[in-house]
């Protein structure tokens, strides 16, 4: 299981165009759309789903979520 504890949360439902300096964690539930930057690595709980459309700049962690990557993923 990945480390999420200095991970910044989003939020758990909707459109997410943000910016993020670091990591970011998507809980366990959420329905979300990122079309925002993620300037880490985005980490994906369990039984989450998301649509990754924009840019994660690190590594995506699914940890067992539903996820779909159109974006740019540089890890």
């Amino acid at each position: 299981m990945a480390d999420y504890s200095t991970a910044q949360e989003l939020p758990t439902s909707g459109i997410f165009k943000g910016i993020v300096s670091g990591n970011a964690r998507v809980k366990s539930g959420s329905n979300l759309e990122v079309k925002g930057i993620i300037n880490g690595d985005l980490f994906i709980e369990t039984g989450s789903k998301v649509l990754v459309s924009g840019i994660v700049d690190g590594r995506v962690v699914n940890d067992g979520g539903d996820v779909e990557l159109t974006g740019i993923i540089g890890g």
